[in-house]
Order: structure tokens, then sequence, then C-alpha cells
């Protein structure tokens, strides 16, 4: 393998809807498991595994972050400490790399993960300077670690933790991957291939390491490479451009479902609906395929004409709610394939890509026997956005190429299984 690229397993066992990977923090190299998410950029780690009083490479900075999610949230202090990523080859050392330390948490964000890392560029990774707080308490040292704040762990506090550290400076530190690029440790470029949305279980009484063992629960990232990777896809690789530097923003054109028209995406009737950067994005860091609310309502009423049927199943789906959905006739042959069209590498290029029924449609998902229908109408608090999830992103290898132009790009292929 060439210099500054490695090829490191991922698996979506520890948070059962995203996949991790394995770092090394601080001077004992814990092990931790971060999960992967395209939508984010800061990487941050709880204590679970990890012990920041046993890290002798830990610097404390007067910084502190909060980041809340649709349904989550955490606070903590940034830290900057040695952080590693190793194979049986070869290791990515960054010494002194920036890391969030989880002290307050709305809910259990990660699931079994120990933490995430945001692949996203640094735009969304905001810092808050708190040396002024200090000073005014003649607190010292002026450091936010040990973290000198009590923050309930609900949804209400952290929030209100945010608005609080909004009234000081703040920074955009480099995130982890613009940081190994930038330290010639890695191209600016990464890859990901997976296969499932949601953790296989074929068998409620498997043990993880038997779910990990489960090849359709493996996968891989690649950093600092892709295209040469032939034996992950099938060697045809197309362009969807990234208009926008934020999250990986992308341009929806349009929707297909199986063989029926081509339904345009709809523009924002109102201003204040109208998305900020683009109108989808590319994002491993969610299960399910968000579809602004025209093209939801769109889905559902293609596939009622095709089969009422298909209604039918998904209406189920939706009313099993935690006691999930357990069907005994659902033939994913007779469902269709849904395409999207996005802006592709010029202006007039159209870049299809496909999600097929066993992909929307999670199988075995959590447990036995259980079905997951993976479409989902948009977000209240994410206006006119499709987020682009992993049950697209696991039907193809996808190239997440920073370096291609000013934006960067993302290349997709078949994947080979």
């Amino acid at each position: 393998m060439p210099r500054k690229t490695m090829k490191l397993p991922i698996s979506i066992v520890a948070a059962k809807g995203g996949y991790c990977v394995q770092m090394e923090l601080g001077s004992k190299q814990t092990k931790v498991n971060l999960l992967l998410d395209t939508g984010s950029s800061t990487l941050a780690v709880d204590t679970n595994k990890y012990k920041p009083d046993q890290d002798f490479y830990l610097q404390a900075t007067p910084y502190a972050q909060t980041i809340t999610y649709g349904s989550g949230g955490w606070a903590g202090p940034l830290i900057n400490t040695h952080l590693q990523l190793e194979t049986d080859e070869r290791k990515m050392t960054l010494k002194e790399g920036h890391l969030a330390i989880i002290e307050s948490e709305q809910q259990n964000n990660f699931y079994g993960a120990d933490g995430i890392l945001g692949l996203a560029y640094r735009q969304l990774n905001r810092a808050y300077n708190l040396t002024e707080y200090f000073q005014e308490r003649n607190y010292s040292p002026e450091q936010t670690y040990p973290w000198p704040f009590s923050v309930e762990d609900n949804k209400k506090a952290v929030r209100t933790f945010k608005q609080f550290l909004k009234t000081y400076p703040y920074k955009k530190p480099k995130a982890f991957f613009t940081e190994l690029e930038e330290h010639k440790i890695s191209k600016n470029k990464f890859s990901l291939y997976c296969k499932r949305a949601v953790v296989h279980v074929e068998d409620n009484n498997l043990t993880t390491q038997q779910l990990e063992a489960d090849p359709l629960n493996q996968g891989w990232m690649i950093l600092g490479a892709g295209e040469e990777h032939k034996e992950l896809y099938d060697g045809y690789l197309q362009i969807i451009d990234v208009v926008h530097d934020a999250y990986y923003n992308t341009k929806l054109l349009a929707m297909q479902v199986g063989e029926g028209d081509i339904i345009n995406v709809p523009p924002p009737t109102r201003e204040e609906r109208k998305p900020r950067y683009s109108n989808s994005i590319i994002d491993c860091g969610s299960s399910f395929m968000v579809l602004q609310q025209e093209l939801y309502q769109e889905l559902l009423d293609q596939l009622l004409e095709l089969n009422i049927d298909f209604i039918r199943h998904i209406d189920l789906h939706n009313s099993a709610g935690s006691e999930g959905y357990f069907p005994q006739d659902l033939d994913l042959n007779q469902w269709p394939d849904v395409h999207f069209y996005f802006k592709g590498e010029q202006e007039d290029d159209i870049t299809k890509v496909s999600c097929t029924p066993d992909n929307y449609w999670q199988i075995n998902a959590m447990q036995a026997g259980r079905a997951w229908f993976m479409f989902m109408n948009e977000l209240p608090n994410i206006p006119n956005m499709s987020i682009m999830g992993l049950p697209l992103i696991s039907d193809y290898f996808v190239i997440f190429d920073r370096e291609y132009d000013a934006n960067g790009v993302i290349k997709v292929g078949k994947i080979e299984l």
C-alpha cells in the first residue's frame, strides 16, 4: 500500500446504526471505538475507557465545546493529546491533536461507541475560549480541564450551557482529518466501504464477537486513497459534486421510484425554509434516508400506485414503534429501486445513484427477523434538507476526495461484496 495511506477495518456492531473505527488515545494508547460521521467535524470521547487523568501527554486549554444533534448532545473541555490509528502494517500518529472530552451528555448519543470522529470540515467545529470567564472569577488555572462546570445530563441543560458558551469568543479547531493532511501524514481523501445501515442480527443469541465476525457488519475505511482499491468496487466511478464545504453538501436534482416519472426536487416555498448551504448532504453518520417533505410524500404516493401492499407494510412498520416490525410476507423482490439524481462534476452533469430494497428495508435489523424501513420525512429543525445516509452509501464504495478541487468531490462505485 502506498505511503500516507491506510486501510482500517470498521464495524457497525458497537454503535448499532453507524460504523466505528478504532483509535488509540494518549500516552497509554487507550483503544476506543469512534463513530464515523461525515455530518460533523468534532473528535470527542467519553471517559469509560479513556482516562484523561492518566494521560501524561494531555495538554489542557481554556476552550470548551458543546455539540447538539437532532436528538442528543454533550459538553466538555477541549484538550490536546496524541491520537493514533494503527494496523499491522503501519501507524498514523497525530501529536498534540485536538480532542474533546465528554463530561455532560444529554443522552447515550453513540450507543456502544466510545465517542465520535467527525470527518467533515472545520466550519462545523467550534470551541469557546473561557479565559475571560476564569479571569473574572479569579479562577486558576485558566483551563477547562479538569472540568469546572456542573451541567445536568438532560436536553435542556446541555442546550442552555451552549447558549452560555456563545457569549464568549470562539475558534474553529482543525478537524482531525484536516490535521492529518496538513502534517503530511495522510493525503486529503478517505473512502468508505459499508454494507449495512443497522447491525445485522441473524440469531438473537449471538455474542458480540459473533456479530463482529458477520461479514455484513464489517467494512473498511481507507485513509489517503480510494480509486486504487478495485477489490472493493466494480472499477467504474461516478462523480457527485460537493457544492459547499460545511458538510459534504450536494445538489439533489430529482428522484425516481422504479421506472416511474422523474420527480424534480421542489424549491422551498418560503424563504425561512431555505436550506443554508444546499438541499442535501452525504452523511455516513445517519442510519436513515431523510427526504425533503415533498419528496417523501412523492415516494409514498409512487409506492402506493405500484402496489397498495407496499403502504400496508410501511404503515405496520410505523405503528409497531419500539416493539419492532417482524413481517412474514415482506418480499423485497417486489419492491422498486429508488433513484436519486445529483449534480455531477460539471454544471450540466447528472449523476444517478440508486437505493435498493435490501438497503432501504433492513432485514434482521437489531433483532432476528426484524425489518426496518429506512426512509423518513425531513427533520423539523432541518427543513428542506435531504440527508443521504447509510442505506444509500451501503450500495457503493464512496471516496470523499477533498483534494480534487476547492470543495472536493464524492466518487461512487458499485461495491463488490
